[in-house]
């Protein structure tokens, strides 16, 4: 049997996506059991049902029944797998406890939670259905002894595990379970090409006291994450509480979110600090009746309510792609929380722009969310990346779209990380331009030949000075000479640039006049405005046509 004689084109499916599922089906052609591996929000579960469907079809052309069973551990991922399913118009039936209104033993197809169908209750319908075809969604999780069972009461199904986040705690890696993987293209190239929301990161600095009292935890718990009680004698204060809601009303008020707590107790006394400041804030986790839950979610995607404050229950499977920011008020060591966490903010949304807020340091730790990740290192169970390397990394801050800032001992203020926006469509004309005569005047006259560059005075420890061209206005980093094109802005031919620094000492007025001495008069222009933002410069201009644009130099 040839797989890839399964495999039809989707036109339902993003290109990255139909490619992926090309070459599944193409590696199940010599291996049976497969990990893929795919980042939060770029469409798994559409991915795997769109397979499900070349399955059933080239079954039906061929008179074979193809039995195929999705797993999830779930109820969120269970129904999610179910909806994806009826909008293909593929007949199922769904085995989990949640759902046993839609329990249907004569479907072929079937999707079920892993503790429905590896109780001992249900041992007899796995051998009935004898699976051809197994999907595990959240793949991480495999390696736990529920999973190792489906595999030893169905050795010869094909198999394909969907995950975002194939890393474990113990670094064992899932070779004992799947012996393929297959990665996607990074999220920092999803973002790029408009798969992914762009996003603005910030976080408490990497030599704050609380990043200091979250490494300095000794407790930890079997699966060797921190143990909830040390986290709350470090993390749950009024202090921490306080600095949560004024980063929040500081970067996302009004903003719809997420926060992540540490348990119960945190979420309460997190909801009572936000309530007393008027946000409309609910609650949630494990032991919230269903109905309560599902009526707080539903009230969350109508707007009724502005933020959810939980314990991991949405860390996996919720689908809400307007929320607007993520705040991340607990620590973890497991690189699997921390992605999804981050994840949920991510998917795209129209132009949205999601706000990530880092009270606990995370990014310190696991690096930032578009960080290219050796995922396949991870699966093989070997961490091939120089942690060195990678600690020099975030301790300088150096980060793309960044600008290096010194960072005062004991500083709790929230600083700007990283500012990642969609890169604007700009000619090569720009960015190529070549480089002209360039003439420094420091007198009073005029200069009127437009064939040559104008310069101004360096500002900021003589890093920077602004240039203008025939084309525009530029920054310029004088000592690496790179050039960032600011704006297309026409003023007088001729004349000097001044960068006048403001009161607040952070802020840089460009002016454009014809001599230094007529600087203060009508004739010169306010070319924009430079301000610093944490790590990050950004640049308005004068009508504000281009605005908050990250200088990246």
């Amino acid at each position: 049997m040839d797989y890839n004689e399964f495999c039809q084109l989707d036109i339902t499916l993003r290109d990255y996506q139909q490619k992926a599922k090309e070459s599944i089906f193409r590696r199940w052609n010599t291996t049976d059991n497969i990990l893929y591996q795919m980042p939060t929000g770029t469409g798994k579960t559409r991915l795997f049902t769109s397979i499900i469907r070349d399955v059933n079809v080239w079954g039906l052309r061929h008179n074979i029944i193809f039995r195929v069973l999705i797993i999830a551990h779930r109820s969120e991922l269970i129904e999610q797998g179910s909806c994806c399913l009826s909008r293909y118009r593929i007949e199922h039936g769904v085995l989990a406890g949640t759902l046993k209104n839609m329990r249907d033993l004569n479907k072929s197809i079937q999707v079920a939670s892993i503790q429905t169908i590896t109780h001992p209750a249900n041992r007899r319908l796995i051998s009935d259905f004898d699976f051809d075809f197994i999907i595990i969604d959240e793949a991480h999780h495999s390696v736990a002894r529920s999973y190792q069972q489906l595999w030893h009461l169905c050795p010869h199904s094909k198999k394909l595990g969907v995950t975002a986040t194939p890393w474990r705690m113990n670094k064992g890696g899932f070779m004992n379970i799947f012996e393929a993987f297959i990665p996607s293209m990074p999220i920092k190239e999803f973002i790029q090409k408009g798969w992914l929301a762009s996003y603005q990161y910030f976080s408490i600095p990497v030599n704050s006291i609380v990043v200091q009292s979250i490494n300095s935890i000794r407790e930890f718990d079997i699966e060797g994450d921190f143990k909830t009680s040390a986290l709350i004698d470090v993390v749950d204060t009024m202090h921490i509480r306080a600095q949560l809601y004024d980063s929040y009303a500081k970067h996302a008020f009004g903003k719809k979110g997420i926060i992540y707590s540490i348990s119960r107790s945190h979420s309460e006394h997190i909801c009572k600090q936000y309530r007393s400041k008027g946000v409309r804030i609910e609650n949630i986790d494990s032991k919230t009746p269903p109905k309560i839950r599902e009526d707080i979610i539903q009230a969350f995607k109508n707007g009724e309510i502005d933020i959810i404050v939980n314990v991991d229950i949405f860390s996996e499977g919720f689908d809400c792609p307007d929320i607007e920011f993520i705040q991340l008020a607990r620590p973890t060591r497991s690189l699997v929380k921390y992605i999804q966490q981050v994840g949920r903010g991510l998917r795209k949304n129209g132009d949205k722009r999601c706000i990530i807020l880092d009270n606990v340091g995370m990014y310190v730790r696991f690096g930032l969310p578009d960080e290219d990740r050796d995922w396949k290192s991870y699966f093989y169970g070997e961490e091939n990346e120089i942690s060195a390397k990678k600690d020099l990394y975030r301790e300088n801050l150096n980060f793309q779209n960044s600008v290096e800032i010194g960072i005062g001992e004991g500083n709790e203020d929230m600083v700007l990380i990283q500012d990642i926006i969609l890169p604007p469509s700009m000619s090569n004309s720009y960015t190529n331009s070549s480089k002209k005569e360039v003439c420094q005047t420091n007198s009073d006259e005029a200069v009127t030949d437009f064939n040559f560059s104008i310069v101004s005075k360096p500002f900021n420890f003589a890093k920077y000075v602004i240039e203008e061209t025939e084309e525009g206005f530029y920054i310029v980093n004088v000592r690496t000479r790179n050039r960032m094109f600011l704006t297309r802005l026409k003023t007088m031919p001729g004349g000097v640039i001044m960068v006048h620094k403001e009161f607040d000492k952070k802020t840089f007025t460009i002016i454009k006049a014809l001599a230094y001495s007529t600087v203060n008069s009508p004739s010169s222009r306010i070319v924009g405005t430079l301000r610093k933002e944490g790590l990050l410069w950004k640049f308005t201009d004068f009508d504000k046509t281009v605005s908050n644009m990250t200088i990246n130099i």
